[in-house]
């Protein structure tokens, strides 16, 4: 048994779910057998935390929900972990990613995720596609940026060493949704387009703004897709969202109204 799998299922109350090669922490909070699911992956202890205390609560006023936390343990492959235990994870009415940080730590809700290339030389890749309100609701949120970074950022990323394979000179960066794969390149991880006007994301919007006082933007963000590349293996409905304890609460509270999928277990 890995011993980092063992001290986090000590450390969050959870029990290890072993695959090949990996390992996954898996946090139960369950309210009652066949009830609507929501399963909320971190990339880290941490940020497994505040939806866990947020589930406690609104499960103690008799929210009718039950909650899944997971931690992938270092290098583990999550989507072989997840296909391997998906009947043990059950139906899900939604899986969200908490692991993704907010832009400048304020509260927003993701529209397109970069991928990931590799190639053995760098070559010169042409602007990520921005249409005028997208770019002037960023430019906004973001008006202590300068607009060198903003477009290092968000349009065109820089080559940097790829850090598997420095001896063979290799080189890797993100890639935007709508740039197209340059020659010779290798697609890693592939670039993601989230939905904006769902039922799911409509709830989540309103916990946000209920629970902090701001707007909240649907915007780019600049991280690894490849967590919500496996979630959406399990449910179509998965996203990425942060927030204080109270968002949760209020999170949990509208996905409980959700139309739940059909029910399956690895009990039943």
């Amino acid at each position: 048994m890995n011993p980092e799998a063992l001290r986090l299922a000590a450390e969050l109350g959870g029990s290890v779910l072993s695959a090949p090669g990996s390992s996954l922490i898996l946090v139960e909070r369950i309210q009652g057998h066949g009830l609507p699911q929501v399963l909320v992956l971190g990339r880290t202890a941490e940020d497994l935390r505040e939806p866990l205390a947020a589930a406690d609560a609104v499960q103690a006023r008799g929210l009718p929900l039950n909650l899944l936390g997971l931690v992938p343990v270092p290098g583990s492959d999550l989507a072989t972990a997840l296909d391997l235990h998906r009947r043990r994870l059950g139906a899900l009415v939604a899986a969200l990613d908490a692991g993704l940080p907010w832009l400048d730590g304020k509260p927003m809700l993701v529209r397109r995720l970069p991928g990931r290339i590799a190639r053995d030389l760098p070559v010169a890749l042409p602007k990520a596609p921005m249409g005028p309100l997208e770019k002037a609701e960023l430019k906004g949120f973001l008006a202590d940026w300068d607009k060198a970074d903003r477009k290092r950022i968000f349009r065109r990323p820089e080559w940097r060493e790829a850090p598997d394979h420095p001896e063979h000179g290799g080189f890797e960066m993100d890639l935007w949704p709508g740039v197209p794969l340059p020659d010779g390149a290798e697609l890693r991880v592939p670039p993601l387009v989230l939905p904006e006007a769902t039922a799911l994301t409509d709830a989540l919007r309103a916990a946000l703004r209920a629970a902090t006082g701001q707007p909240v933007p649907f915007l780019p963000l600049p991280g690894d897709p490849a967590p919500l590349h496996a979630l959406r293996r399990l449910t179509p409905e998965a996203t990425a969202f942060r927030g204080p304890a109270r968002a949760w609460e209020l999170a949990f509270e509208g996905l409980s109204r959700l139309p739940a999928p059909p029910h399956f277990c690895a009990r039943c």
